[in-house]
């Protein structure tokens, strides 16, 4: 029987130093916040992450979304709530809404989560302990953004060919001969960037988007939908190129690991005007 009559209500405050030019919080804070809420969710039924780490075992993010109408400010008291829309032998569907002190929806979330062995690297069945306690309902912005035709494009799309168009490298000015630009950015994984897993966080991804985009669009705008596909895992030390292009009224990104080309994570996003509300 669930336990939970509704769904996880996690509250927090803006802080200084989740906020942007404007005051506007920054979208890895945003999911920052999301990942807290879930975290706490696994806490309240009395399986929390580090527990789960010393049992050999944990969540494995494979995919996901978030879309946003608007941020919350620096100082704006706002809650993440977090519930389950489906559930597999190895598999929950984890849902998000975000939503000012007083109701008002900002913005709403989803992603595919598989419980994992950490020796064997298989998926496992799911605890019942999780499956009985946490609350389920059937909302789902997950599938919503999953039938979006612009989400659609992008899961069914190829990644960036590396040897297609012009890569611009930072520093080197724009192109203006109409010719595809990618906009490629060298990283190494580093101690920060690492989970408990010790893979690349999911929520660095976020980061290292925002450094990718060309100057102008991190300045004026904000990310207003985001998706993003795991295939492979990035280590501590792994060299890697963030490569990002123009796709439709959108942006297409890859992270490559430069040591065997092979792509790890694919994602698509699209920015509104820093400090724009938009209509659902």
């Amino acid at each position: 029987m669930n336990m939970e009559q509704q769904p996880f209500r996690y509250e927090i405050t803006a802080r200084y130093s989740d906020s942007f030019n404007g005051r506007i919080v920054r979208a890895p804070a945003l999911m920052a916040a999301m990942e807290e809420a879930a975290a706490e969710h696994c806490r309240a039924v009395g399986k929390d992450i580090f527990s789960l780490l010393e049992d050999g075992q944990g969540w494995i993010l494979t995919g996901g979304g978030l879309r946003m109408w608007e941020y919350p400010s620096y100082g704006d008291v706002f809650t993440v709530d977090t519930w389950i829309s489906e559930w597999k032998e190895f598999i929950g569907i984890r849902e998000y809404s975000i939503r000012t002190a007083d109701g008002r929806l900002l913005g709403e979330g989803g992603g595919r989560w598989v419980f994992w062995d950490m020796k064997s690297r298989r998926p496992k069945s799911v605890p019942k302990q999780f499956k009985e306690r946490w609350h389920f309902r059937s909302d789902s912005p997950y599938r919503r953004m999953s039938q979006d035709p612009a989400m659609i494009s992008f899961s069914a799309g190829k990644s960036i060919p590396q040897g297609s168009g012009k890569t611009r490298n930072p520093g080197e000015p724009r192109d203006s001969s109409g010719i595809d630009v990618v906009e490629r950015l060298d990283l190494e994984v580093r101690r920060g960037n690492v989970d408990l897993y010790n893979h690349l966080h999911n929520t660095t991804y976020i980061d290292w988007l925002m450094e990718a985009v060309p100057d102008g669009l991190y300045r004026d705008s904000q990310p207003m939908r985001l998706g993003i596909r795991f295939f492979g895992e990035a280590k501590l030390g792994d060299k890697v190129a963030f490569l990002s292009r123009r796709s439709g009224s959108g942006w297409h990104h890859d992270v490559v690991r430069e040591s065997d080309e092979k792509l790890l994570v694919s994602g698509y996003s699209e920015w509104g005007e820093r400090g724009q509300a938009l209509s659902a």
